[in-house]
């Protein structure tokens, strides 16, 4: 729906969609991959058509049809429910072997440092950008506060997550401390 979504707004080339993939969802983390296959993909649907041929199929160019925005905003508007949740994290927790845990404890501490420093990132480009709106004290329009609005809730996200890897981590630790305590024990015993 992303790759759909870039290309209603403006008409690209897969390598073009490739790049404001970084640009527009840099914390994704999308495959190069997405939009070379599903740009084809969504022409073949009925969503894209191609509306110039490139030198090399990377650099085709493609828009919207009118099913493929209708198909968008349709999406846009819906609930998915119950919404889906892919966490590394979860899955890990479900395959996690006693032998692994110190491990999982010391990559769950990374990744509630890396959250926390995007956390920091990310609020800060919410104060500038508040900074900056006061500072010229003219009327905001509809793509800039769109904006703002997106990058508080990235701010927020990032910070939610990162406090969900501290309690992660805590409690991993505890589970740790009773395995070593009881392990401790049973030898003593």
């Amino acid at each position: 729906m992303v790759v759909l979504g870039l290309v209603i707004q403006r008409s690209d080339t897969i390598a073009g969609i490739a790049r404001r993939f970084n640009d527009q969802f840099a914390s994704a983390r999308f495959s190069k991959a997405t939009a070379y296959n599903r740009l084809p993909a969504l022409a073949e649907q009925g969503y894209l058509q191609m509306v110039e041929e490139g030198p090399e199929p990377t650099l085709n160019r493609y828009e919207a049809t009118r099913k493929g925005v209708a198909y968008f905003r349709n999406w846009l508007r819906s609930t998915e429910l119950p919404p889906i949740i892919r966490d590394v994290l979860q899955c890990k927790l479900g395959f996690l072997q006693r032998g692994d845990l110190q491990d999982l404890i010391r990559l769950v501490n990374e990744e509630e440092q890396a959250y926390t420093a995007a956390y920091a990132i990310a609020r800060g480009r919410v104060l500038r950008e508040q900074r900056s709106r006061r500072i010229k004290g003219k009327p905001v329009g509809y793509d800039a506060r769109l904006t703002s609005i997106r990058n508080r809730d990235e701010a927020v996200l990032w910070g939610m997550m990162s406090k969900r890897l501290e309690k992660l981590a805590e409690e991993l630790e505890e589970l740790l401390n009773d395995m070593e305590r009881d392990s401790s024990l049973s030898e003593a015993g």
